[in-house]
């Protein structure tokens, strides 16, 4: 007897499997997590039967519970953590004095004495089962935290991983676990402030790729090439002043930048990796070849910048172009990649042991609308918006009317190109130069593209049949081997249309126009950007490639397509053709060399010498010497498309011309055909990865390599932004939208194609029977969350993806729903068992059983932090009332969720219907799971359980779809959440004051404002005595400042009265408590500025009035100047842009307040508190307090009266300190003692008298005034000020005072 262990929805599950395959299967040696769908959908059989599969929960925090089972995670998943290991938190007391604003005359304030606590933690969580490739994200009570603020330990579960040392160190070598086969993390010192001071609940992204294409991975293409700083290992933020800043090079939480971020995860995923090709594009202008510069651009003109300044060639961003405005708004591309961020990408891949090749790029930036002639079309009114840099040319193109080609003229065409001043040779040579001046410091590339993708320059014919592109390219490939020497490999990277033959005159013209630049010797390698065809895919039950394979996922089918079909046995003449699929096969009449004529025939162009036609008739042979260089393919891929194997070479791209979909693509996500297409062309070039036939790659007996080096066969593409955040930040980077169709392996290669998943789950579960494999389906992610049986492990996997399971010959089969032709039976080939039995009968479940909606509950793998979703599907016909449920324990998307929710509903319907009937024992060839069409049905049926017997082999079918989904590709368009990007704080701004302000004891005599935005929390002041003294933690602030720029000019104001006429608009960051008030309330301190002028000086002013006007903008009116002693600025003019900082609303804080440490160096380094005082985020000043704040105050009121014995001078003293009360008689002294200077001054502004007295007044004595004037004044012109005991003379008070009679 056979049957199907575990079989499509709606047929009967339970069968028992005896022997030692089902034994296997049965044995708990596992987990999963998931639930059981209704048995009514499913179908059922007598007795109950149980299997619990996997549980599909949101995630669960951390626990800690003896016995807790180990989780095994394939793919990508977010889990919950196990505590296994931890200390008792560490608490650190943090004592702080000050003393409050003196009591009164005389009475000192009181002492406070604070004291907070803070507590750390040392832990080791358990995530999962290991070996483990990385962890991408954690989450501290449900928020993503940032990883580059804790001090943690991966271990990733190897099983000879070491202790940790932490743990070691606490509990002995001899004690400490290794915790092998465990992955696990370690928090060192783990602030607990912001989560209440306890260890938060922790949530993990975990990243374990099964065997696949991730392993098979020995080169990728990093983009993105237009990107100012992307590239830049060093992080870097754009400035908006005042300490607001914006990430450049930041947009996630797992390492400083992103492009680290995004390296961590490629070599984590891919352990053969080895070499990495950097793309770095400059921007073309023009399609007409003499007319097409060549120049870096940045994509905004504004853009200040912290970390680095945009340079490349010499060039700063206020001398170059910007790029052009996409049709949706916004920069069409990225700017250009400075050039010293380049290099540090260079010497940090270096640093991880990586080789690298700098890809010099061409962008097209040829805007829509953009009124150039467009070379192949003379009526267009302008080129094509954002087109292939292949499709430079001569003006008019070959073949059309008044073309240059093959005069003089096209070469002088070409040359300008290449020779401009903005021309090809320039862009190429700076990059050449740049990496002569990297391996001047010891980082060395060890390849260079000279160039890519030129098939309409490169095919241009020049007079007397020379091809001047060709020729331009290699004397450039001669100067840059002259400047990088023989160490680094030089290679052309031909379009996989450019490469081989130009065939004119309907084949009888023959040129191998590259064969020249290929055979020169300062190139190393032939280099293929290899984008084929590979397959003919299409929707029927008839088209050609059906009589392959019964499955476009069939990589063996794939493979062998590499070598055969499309551009290689046969092509297509017109898209007419290709619709019909009429093919014309590729011959070579007499001359039998149809390898010529074959794009896809490596092997061939490779083993034989190039022999050129004229006439049909061969003239000569090429500079190519057989097999000797080996071909790199410099770029391969596939695009996440379904059907993208039919045009791998289609790019989406909505703006540009160039975008489209591959033919007969439904233009719906398919990661499974991108996964399936790069796995058939690596596993036919590298003889490392199973299933390599030697004959596919054949050794060179010249350099005893092979054809295809394995190592330099480049996938395109993995983003140097890592995934999610590109492409979930579409406010960020105009292309995420391009993401979900495109290329990208990033946030792909990590996921599971479903055959492999289940040949890895039972691997891991102990099944070592032999297994057949064939199921077409991808998912993100599986978790095995408690021990189970191999059969609670996969059931879930095959109720929700069809798939059959049967044993047949001792074999595992596992087949899912595929599009192969039924095995037609005929009622010939059945047989009459019993006489009162019919030879076929059907069952058919009544309407009213069925399903009429089904909801499937998964975890959304695209949404930010893994959220349980479900997924409907209905079908609202005749008595159909049901409403089923169903739990699929995986980590998928939407769309896909929803193509699972139809294909079910559609196989439980279809499932409706039933046979049984009896062959001959002679039709061994029928097994269970095989599609059959039935004398009579309408539908399909598939193979459920055959009875064999001496006289028949009798045989139980279920209907399934005619035509079943396809699992790999998602029907509904790619729903990704996009999403805003998280604040990335950058640099602060801050700045030292010396105000003139005294409140409060002791004296504080430097203040400091602090602003950011994104504000981080709290900021730490790191100081130290000197310029290179040891850092000590100073204080912290908590709060950012409220200040910003004046925006129009302050001429000089009034003192001492409300200036109601002026009016000063000001831009303030953190502003939002500002508002008019009463100006009483003015006068008791409200609204209250710091004004520094360009002499750096500040003069305090306060406004009654502050109206908001514009976003973070404000008008300041009913002014008050020259406050707390500084009167004497109220008579500056101060210009716009001079810096204002609001100082009543607490922001500003004490920065020093001992005198003997007045006039002493300092340097601050200012920074967010999570982080080290070393890090980028820091700001650095220097800074030396005076005794501003301790100068006594200008006396007021001078008076002069004569007497008998001289002038009396008299004035009132002013006080820094309660001198606002009306009530006392007299106010506080500031100083112990009064001391005064005056000084009288001669007409022409000299000093004759200085003379120094002890009270508010002077007796200046005839005798005195005689001696200097000569005569009795009317007037005097004095000046006083009074002596501080600390801080000597204040400013004086000068007046030109009347001297008044007694």
């Amino acid at each position: 007897m056979a049957t199907l262990i575990l079989q499509t929805a709606g047929a009967a599950l339970g069968t028992a499997l005896g022997g030692p395959i089902g034994g296997a299967v049965l044995s708990t040696l596992g987990a999963v997590a998931g639930g059981a769908i209704d048995s009514a959908l499913f179908g059922s059989r007598a007795g109950p039967r149980v299997v619990e599969g996997p549980r599909l929960t949101d995630v669960a925090g951390l626990s800690s519970t003896e016995g807790e089972p180990i989780k095994r995670v394939y793919g990508r998943a977010k889990v919950g953590g196990t505590l296994i290991w931890a200390t008792r938190p560490l608490e650190v007391a943090n004592t702080s004095v000050q003393r409050a604003s003196s009591g009164g005359k005389g009475v000192a304030g009181q002492k406070i004495v604070t004291t907070t606590y803070a507590y750390f933690a040392d832990l080791a969580v358990g995530l999962c089962e290991g070996e483990i490739a990385h962890v991408r994200r954690v989450w501290a009570d449900g928020r993503e935290i940032d990883l580059t603020t804790l001090n943690y330990r991966l271990h990733r579960g190897g099983a000879d991983q070491a202790p940790d040392p932490l743990i070691v160190a606490k509990e002995g070598a001899d004690r400490a676990p290794a915790y092998r086969g465990l992955a696990y993390m370690v928090f060192e010192r783990m602030a607990l402030a912001e989560f209440g001071n306890r260890v938060p609940q922790l949530a993990f992204e975990v990243i374990r790729p099964v065997e696949g294409l991730a392993g098979m991975v020995r080169a990728v293409c990093l983009i993105p090439g237009s990107t100012e700083f992307g590239l830049d290992p060093r992080l870097v933020t754009e400035d908006a002043g005042f300490g607001a800043t914006r990430a450049a090079n930041r947009f996630q939480f797992q390492d400083t930048t992103d492009v680290t971020a995004s390296l961590d995860a490629l070599q984590a995923l891919c352990p053969r990796l080895a070499r990495v090709s950097v793309v770095a594009s400059w921007f073309g202008s023009d399609l007409r070849a003499g007319r097409c510069t060549v120049t870096p651009k940045v994509d905004r003109p504004d853009k200040a910048t912290l970390g680095d300044t945009w340079s490349v060639a010499g060039l700063t961003r206020d001398e170059v172009k910007t790029v052009s405005t996409a049709p949706m708004g916004g920069a069409a591309y990225g700017g250009t990649p400075s050039d010293a961020g380049l290099g540090r990408l260079v010497a940090e891949l270096r640093r991880r042991g990586l080789e690298v090749v700098l890809y010099p790029f061409v962008m097209m930036d040829v805007p829509a609308g953009n009124g150039l002639p467009d070379p192949r079309d003379a009526g267009a009114l302008h080129q094509p918006p954002y087109p292939w840099r292949g499709r430079i040319t001569c003006f008019p193109a070959p073949g059309q009317p008044g073309s240059p080609d093959g005069t003089a003229a096209a070469s002088a065409q070409v040359a300008a190109f290449f020779q401009n001043p903005d021309g090809y040779r320039r862009f190429l040579l700076h990059y050449a130069d740049l990496a002569a001046g990297w391996a001047a410091d010891g980082v060395s590339l060890s390849g260079f593209i000279i160039g890519s993708e030129f098939p309409s320059l490169t095919r241009v014919r020049g007079e007397a049949g020379r091809y001047p592109a060709v020729e331009a390219f290699t004397a450039l490939a001669q100067e840059v081997r002259a400047r990088l020497g023989a160490g680094v490999a030089l290679v052309y990277a031909a379009d996989w249309t450019e490469y081989g033959a130009h065939v004119r005159d309907g084949g009888a013209t023959v040129r191998f126009p590259l064969d020249s630049l290929f055979s020169d010797p300062a190139i190393a390698a032939v280099g293929i950007d290899y984008y084929p065809p590979i397959s003919d895919w299409r929707d029927g039950a008839d088209h050609a490639d059906l009589a392959e394979t019964d499955s476009v996922y069939d990589t063996a089918y794939l493979k062998r397509r590499l070598g055969a079909g499309e551009a290689f046995d046969w092509y297509y003449a017109n898209d007419a053709d290709r619709r019909a699929q009429a093919r014309t096969p590729i011959t070579d009449g007499a001359a039998g060399k149809p390898w010529v004529y074959r794009a896809k025939d490596l092997v061939s162009w490779w083993s034989n010498p190039h022999r050129e036609r004229d006439g049909g008739i061969e003239t000569g042979t090429t500079a190519w010497i057989p097999r000797s260089k080996p071909i790199w393919l410099t770029e391969i891929g596939v695009p996440a498309v379904d059907r993208g194997t039919n045009g791998p070479n289609v790019f989406p791209d909505a703006k540009s011309s160039e975008n489209a979909a591959p033919p007969f693509s439904a233009n719906v996500r398919d990661d499974l055909i991108q996964a399936r297409g790069l796995t058939a062309i690596l596993t036919r070039f590298d003889e490392a990865l199973p299933g390599f036939e030697p004959a596919h790659n054949p050794v060179s007996p010249v350099y005893g390599g092979p054809m295809v080096s394995p190592g330099s066969v480049f996938v395109w593409c993995w983003d140097a932004r890592p995934f999610p955040a590109f492409p979930d930040f579409d406010m960020v980077w105009a292309d995420a939208e391009n993401w979900s169709l495109g290329h990208w392996i990033t946030g792909r290669i990590e996921g599971l194609e479903l055959d492999r998943l289940i040949g890895a789950i039972l691997a891991d579960l102990g099944i070592t029977a032999p297994a057949r494999i064939a199921a077409d389906a991808w998912l993100d992610g599986y978790v095995i969350d408690r021990p189970m049986s191999a059969r609670g492990a996969l059931e879930p996997l095959a109720r929700v993806y069809g798939l059959d399971v049967s044993a047949v010959g001792g074999r595992l089969d596992i087949r899912c729903p595929r599009r192969e032709s039924p095995i037609v039976l005929a009622a010939a080939d059945l047989v009459l068992t019993e006489r009162d039995r019919a030879p076929l009968s059907f069952v058919r479940a009544e309407e009213s059983e069925l399903p009429r909606t089904l909801t499937l509950a998964f975890c959304n793998g695209q949404s930010a932090d893994y959220r349980t979703a479900t997924a409907s599907a209905i079908r609202p016909t005749g008595l159909r009332r049901r409403e089923s449920n169903a739990d699929a324990p995986i980590v998928t998307r939407r769309g896909s969720a929803e193509a699972l929710a139809e294909a079910l509903l559609d196989m439980a319907i279809a499932g409706r219907d039933s046979a049984g009937f009896a062959v001959s024992p002679r039709r061994i060839d029928l097994v269970p799971g095989d599609l059959l069409a039935l004398p009579g049905a309408r539908l399909p049926h598939r193979i459920v359980r055959i009875a064999d017997s001496a006289g028949a082999r009798r045989i139980e079918t279920r209907a399934v779809p005619a035509y079943p989904s396809r699992l790999g590709a998602t029907q509904n368009p790619d729903d990704r959440g996009f999403r805003p990007p998280p604040s990335m704080a950058g640099r602060p701004f801050a700045r030292v004051f010396d105000l003139p302000v005294d409140r409060g004891s002791p004296t504080i005599l430097q203040y400091l404002a602090v602003s950011a935005d994104p504000w981080p929390g709290e900021m730490a002041v790191w100081r130290s005595a000197g310029t290179d003294g040891p850092l000590g933690l100073h204080r912290i602030v908590d709060y950012p400042a409220c200040l910003g720029e004046i925006l129009t000019p302050l001429p000089p104001g009034p003192l001492w009265r409300f200036d109601r006429g002026t009016r000063l608009d000001v831009r303030l960051r953190h502003a939002g408590a500002l508002s008019s008030i009463a100006e009483d309330d003015v006068l008791a301190g409200g609204n209250l500025f710091a004004l520094m002028g360009e002499d750096g000086r500040i003069e305090i002013i306060a406004a009654a009035g502050a109206e908001l006007i514009g976003p973070g903008t404000y008008r300041l009116s009913r002014l008050l100047r020259g406050l707390m002693g500084s009167e004497e600025l109220a008579g500056r003019a101060n210009p716009p842009g001079c810096l204002v900082v609001r100082l009543d609303d607490g922001a500003v804080v004490p920065l020093l307040d001992r005198l003997d440490e007045a006039g002493r160096p300092f340097r601050y380094r200012i920074g967010p508190a999570t982080r080290d005082p070393g890090d980028p985020s820091y700001v650095e000043l220097q800074a030396s307090a005076g005794l501003l704040p301790l100068l006594p105050l200008a006396p007021v009121h001078p008076v002069a009266r004569r007497e008998a014995g001289g002038i009396r001078l008299t004035w009132l003293r002013r006080a820094r300190r309660d001198a606002d009360g009306w009530e006392p008689m007299e106010i506080p002294q500031d100083e112990p003692g009064e001391t005064y200077l005056v000084e009288i001054h001669a007409a022409d502004g000299s000093t004759l008298r200085t003379a120094r007295t002890t009270e508010p007044a002077l007796l200046y004595a005839n005798a005195d005034e005689s001696a200097d004037f000569g005569a009795k004044q009317t007037r005097l012109d004095v000046s006083v000020a009074q002596v501080g005991t600390v801080a000597g003379p204040g400013p004086s008070r000068r007046a030109l005072l009347p001297v008044r009679s007694a």
